[in-house]
């Protein structure tokens, strides 16, 4: 089982960042109006991404057992998806205010990732996030690496 949760967990990790890349882009690509925000090819990659995020996201679900009633961090999460949802549409569309739309879109994504990693629905994850053991670890090792 090991083996099915390592590689799920890195799949899911994968697309998710690859998703928060493309939306960047394609949201900063909707506020200058650029055309190959829509082009079909680049829709067809991030449906896949969507659609391997959504198969991995509900197997790690039913694998890990999370409970949204439970676990007020998954209910967050999942609730700040849906808000993603609609602010990454209102994002990317021509219609008004799309800057606004775009900010709350990753506002959103921040909140997600804050809460994954953290496990704390509230304060803010992101805040939370700051205080991880692994962050600062993480930021220490790249640190030393750069000035090596």
């Amino acid at each position: 089982m090991d083996w099915f949760y390592g590689g799920m967990v890195q799949v899911h990790g994968y697309a998710a960042w690859f998703i928060v890349a493309v939306f960047a882009a394609r949201g900063l690509a909707s506020l200058f109006d650029a055309k190959w925000r829509m082009d079909l090819r680049l829709l067809s990659v991030v449906f896949l991404a969507y659609g391997s995020l959504a198969f991995t996201g509900l197997s790690l679900w039913a694998l890990m057992h999370h409970d949204p009633f439970r676990d007020g961090w998954f209910a967050g999460k999942l609730i700040a998806l849906l808000v993603y949802g609609v602010c990454a549409h209102w994002a990317v569309g021509n219609g008004r205010f799309r800057a606004i739309g775009y900010v709350l879109g990753l506002l959103m994504l921040a909140y997600i990732l804050g809460a994954s990693v953290t496990r704390q629905a509230w304060p803010v994850g992101v805040l939370n996030l700051l205080n991880h053991p692994g962050v600062h670890e993480q930021f220490a090792l790249s640190t030393v690496k750069a000035h090596t």
